[in-house]
């Protein structure tokens, strides 16, 4: 019984202190996919740069799907330091649109506007 118990006290704390932060997003659009990506280090952040640039298939464990419009609380990973916004347009097998790396700071709002997206060209390098 002691075991069960501690067990769910473990489980209480690490989920009730789990930091979080909240992204407002106001560029969800049906026709596309949209999903965070987190990093944990820049290191992490090079590496997906270059898997992007590359069109080599992203990690899918780096990555959250958003599904709505508006406020959404997300959980961050441990030890994320890092989040940026991908954008596909249906069917496509890569994104078409990304944002910049984010610092995570925990509570904070974040939001998300279409303006803050970069076309993929431009970051690859065939952009005007």
């Amino acid at each position: 019984m002691k075991n069960i118990l501690f067990f769910l006290a473990l489980f209480v704390v690490n989920t009730g202190f789990a930091e979080h932060f909240t992204l407002n997003n106001q560029a969800y659009n049906p026709a596309q996919k949209i999903a965070i990506q987190w990093a944990t280090s820049s290191k992490e952040v090079e590496k997906s740069n270059k898997m992007v640039r590359n069109e080599v298939k992203l990690n899918p464990k780096t990555l959250r799907f958003l599904t709505q419009m508006g406020k959404i609380d997300l959980d961050i990973p441990k030890k994320a330091e890092y989040f940026r916004v991908l954008v596909w347009s249906k069917g496509a097998k890569n994104p078409d649109f990304l944002t910049n790396w984010v610092d995570i700071i925990p509570n904070k709002i974040y939001t998300l506007n279409e303006d803050h997206f970069v076309p993929l060209a431009l970051m690859s390098g065939t952009g005007c």
